[in-house]
């Protein structure tokens, strides 16, 4: 396979594997809330950050202040989101991610037309650059969706419970809003991290595909991260050596034989006995 035949094939792997682990975890709390579009409306805020960082001028000569920038918008975003939770009688909190994600998009294109590199900045934004993936940016990520796994390992059952059951836990008397802090706050980190090399849309396909082909496979939270992580690591691999083969752009490529994986799942469900059902 070629993938393993260069370097920067290999990180770019690596990275990819790494990614798709944590986000098997997170796109199952992100399906069963509801949420589907969090991932895209914080993908796009952190982008926004890190759009406003390029106009200060902290571009690829300042990632620390870049990043700080892009993390500060993107926690600014889950508080938000914790605020849309809790308010949610009146508008569905789609709609106010979605009003979000709508509004981070207009402000990053509007900033990034004050940058002499804007349109590539906007091509970045959107696709990402895996073959581009230092081996410091690597371990840097590793180690962050390590960190951040077993964070939601030792609170697996109060996340859980409150993606599952939100009723459940306020009677319980657990602080609905701490813990979705911590979930959206999480999940904020590792997207700032990882729109910048994967870009938004990967970022979503990450999220969420490998989820939703889960919950059409199989049942049981276990067997459904299990079946999430496969199926990205599948998908991943696929992609990136047909990328590869082909000189398509890595990221779209990724996100395409996602899709076509995910109407397998669904073709092959839907032949079993009660598969419809």
């Amino acid at each position: 396979m070629m993938i393993f035949q260069y370097h920067f094939a290999l990180t770019a792997l690596l990275l990819c594997l790494a990614l798709t682990g944590i986000y098997a975890c997170l796109g199952y709390h992100v399906v069963r809330r509801g949420v589907i579009f969090v991932d895209l409306s914080l993908a796009q805020v952190a982008a926004l950050g890190s759009s406003v960082g390029v106009l200060l001028g902290w571009g690829e000569q300042f990632p620390v202040q870049n990043y700080l920038m892009s993390l500060t918008f993107t926690l600014l975003g889950a508080l938000l989101f914790v605020v849309f939770r809790s308010r949610r009688q009146k508008v569905p909190i789609e709609a106010l991610i979605g009003i979000t994600y709508a509004g981070a998009i207009a402000l990053s294109l509007i900033v990034l037309e004050k940058s002499a590199t804007g349109t590539e900045e906007i091509k970045e934004m959107l696709t990402g650059a895996l073959l581009t993936v230092s081996p410091k940016e690597l371990l840097f990520i590793a180690a962050l969706a390590s960190g951040i796994g077993l964070v939601h390992w030792l609170a697996r059952r109060q996340l859980l419970l409150v993606t599952e059951d939100p009723d459940g836990a306020r009677a319980k008397g657990m602080k609905i809003w701490w813990w979705d802090f911590v979930f959206y706050a999480t999940f904020g980190l590792i997207v700032t991290s990882s729109v910048k090399v994967a870009g938004v849309l990967l970022v979503f396909a990450f999220l969420i595909i490998p989820s939703v082909a889960a919950l059409l496979a199989v049942k049981g939270v276990s067997r459904r991260l299990a079946f999430g992580w496969l199926f990205g690591v599948t998908g991943c691999v696929g992609g990136l050596e047909l990328s590869m083969r082909l000189d398509w752009s890595t990221g779209p490529t990724i996100v395409a034989v996602f899709l076509v994986l995910l109407v397998g799942t669904w073709a092959a469900k839907s032949a079993l006995p009660g598969g419809r059902e």
